[in-house]
């Protein structure tokens, strides 16, 4: 008779745990990891950065990439509400974006923010960054531009050139002799004018500006008025009483010049202080002459100031500003054989092509020695 041995309990629990554990502990650590956390779809604003303060007015707005982006569209507004946008600008294909120099204005704060255009929708709006802008600082002055109409063979011409010739060497003519700038422009009062001859098309131009300088010489302007008849002392008064005002427009010139091979470039910064808008303003670059010999027939023998070219058009270059805002420019230019680069000047008026109160008002002016 055999007899059976039944397993004790404890053996059979102990059977089923180990596999389990065996299973378990053949379990690696070096499986990889798989990070499931999906790509930004938003833009991510890089510059300028949140409250930065930038001394431009063509910054260059700059975010990260978005997957699967097609373009951008990038928002700019004077309030975090996006109620007042200044710069509104779709189908930008990269991620990047510098707008035109007129955009914005000078010590203005703005808010940004950009979203991509996908093929089939478009990403949330990005955070909003603020900047500011604050460009150097342009400072209006009390200086004059005064333009004299001449001619070589205008006898009463000379009377008046030579007054000027006083303020031209600082001799004390007027209050502040060196914030006086003088244009002189040679017409077609008597033929043979050198000085007319040279450059007709910009001298017709300026004659153009103000009714009668054909015909009618020496006739000064100041800041766009006619100073009436020479007379010293009369004009010696106007001239003081424009010296002792500020301008509500303010210029700033950076210029540079190669003397080997006579081309130059000129910088200008245009600033609106303060004052009403205008929708009719251009600015002249004009480069100007001076110590030229030469037997006039009227008996003068040295020519200063002389017109010889404008470098922007010869009715002036467009000037869209408003106060508060700086506007940028560059002008290349060439210095003709014929003219003694020692004693060439530039000068950049801002003038009203509108005549109110038979004025053509000139709202500012600046000259730089190009040498």
């Amino acid at each position: 008779m055999s007899v059976k041995k039944s397993v004790p309990a404890i053996m059979i629990l102990i059977f089923l745990i180990i596999p389990v554990f065996l299973f378990q502990s053949c379990e690696s650590n070096d499986s990889p990891v798989i990070n499931n956390t999906p790509a930004s779809n938003v833009p991510v604003l890089q510059s300028p950065a949140n409250n930065s303060t930038v001394s431009t007015l063509s910054p260059v707005f700059d975010w990260d990439n978005v997957s699967d982006a097609l373009s951008y569209i990038l928002q700019v507004s004077k309030n975090n509400s996006f109620t007042d946008i200044v710069l509104n600008v779709s189908g930008i294909s990269v991620s990047n974006y510098s707008p035109a120099g007129d955009t914005l204005n000078d010590s203005t704060s703005y808010f940004w923010r950009v979203r991509g255009v996908k093929s089939t929708d478009t990403t949330e709006w990005s955070s909003v960054f603020s900047f500011a802008v604050s460009l150097e600082s342009i400072d209006p002055t009390n200086k004059v531009l005064i333009e004299l109409y001449t001619n070589t063979s205008c006898i009463p011409c000379v009377e008046a050139n030579q007054y000027l010739d006083g303020i031209n060497n600082r001799l004390g003519v007027t209050n502040n002799d060196p914030n006086v700038i003088i244009l002189r422009v040679h017409t077609t009062l008597y033929s043979g004018d050198p000085f007319y001859e040279y450059n007709m098309t910009d001298n017709n131009a300026r004659m153009a500006v103000y009714p009668g300088t054909p015909t009618s010489n020496p006739r000064g302007y100041l800041l766009g008025a006619f100073m009436s008849n020479f007379s010293a002392s009369s004009w010696t008064g106007k001239i003081n009483q424009k010296l002792s005002e500020t301008r509500t427009f303010a210029i700033k010139l950076n210029n540079s010049y190669d003397p080997v091979s006579r081309n130059g470039n000129l910088d200008v910064k245009i600033k609106q202080v303060s004052g009403d808008s205008f929708s009719d303003l251009v600015y002249n670059v004009a480069m100007t002459e001076s110590e030229i010999p030469y037997n006039a027939p009227n008996g003068e023998t040295l020519f200063e100031n002389t017109l010889r070219d404008l470098i922007t058009p010869s009715d002036g270059q467009q000037l869209n500003i408003s106060p508060g805002q700086t506007n940028s420019y560059s002008h290349a230019y060439s210095v003709a054989n014929e003219l003694n680069q020692d004693h060439v000047y530039l000068t950049v008026f801002i003038q009203r092509t509108t005549t109110v109160n038979f004025v053509k008002e000139v709202m500012a002016v600046e000259n730089v020695k190009i040498k």
